[in-house]
């Protein structure tokens, strides 16, 4: 269904799809990454904010430690599922990023959360 101001179009069934490059894909992809980032600010966390910075298909969680990141990549897979992205470990990587010299002697490799296994970088590239 389709709404225009106060009218609502019939039920169309959709079984091919969007094709990658069609303007209404990147509408359609960006609602539903919006929804799924206000739904991931929406989960009760104490004290704790939730930092998510995204742009088209990217998404940055950005957390003060590891258990912090640990936490919001559990709540935003969950969330992701339930919307039914999914997140590719081959394009997500990770990077620390501080004042202190203190963890770039920590030559972490890979950062293992759930069944993810993600690849540490000392510099972003959005390409």
């Amino acid at each position: 269904m389709v709404r225009i101001e106060e009218a609502l179009s019939y039920f169309c069934e959709n079984k091919t799809g969007l094709k990658q490059g069609d303007p209404l894909s990147t509408i359609l992809f960006n609602l539903a990454l919006q929804k799924v980032i206000q739904s991931i600010k929406m989960v009760p966390s104490g004290k704790e904010k939730r930092n998510i910075l995204a742009n088209a298909d990217d998404m940055a969680l950005i957390g003060k430690n590891e258990i912090e990141i640990r936490k919001l990549f559990i709540e935003t897979e969950n969330t992701d599922r339930k919307f039914r992205l999914q997140i590719n470990q081959e394009k997500t990587k990770y990077m620390i990023v501080e004042r202190k010299n203190s963890l770039r002697k920590n030559k972490i490799g890979h950062l293992k959360i759930k069944n993810y296994k993600f690849e540490r970088v000392e510099i972003f590239l959005n390409i």
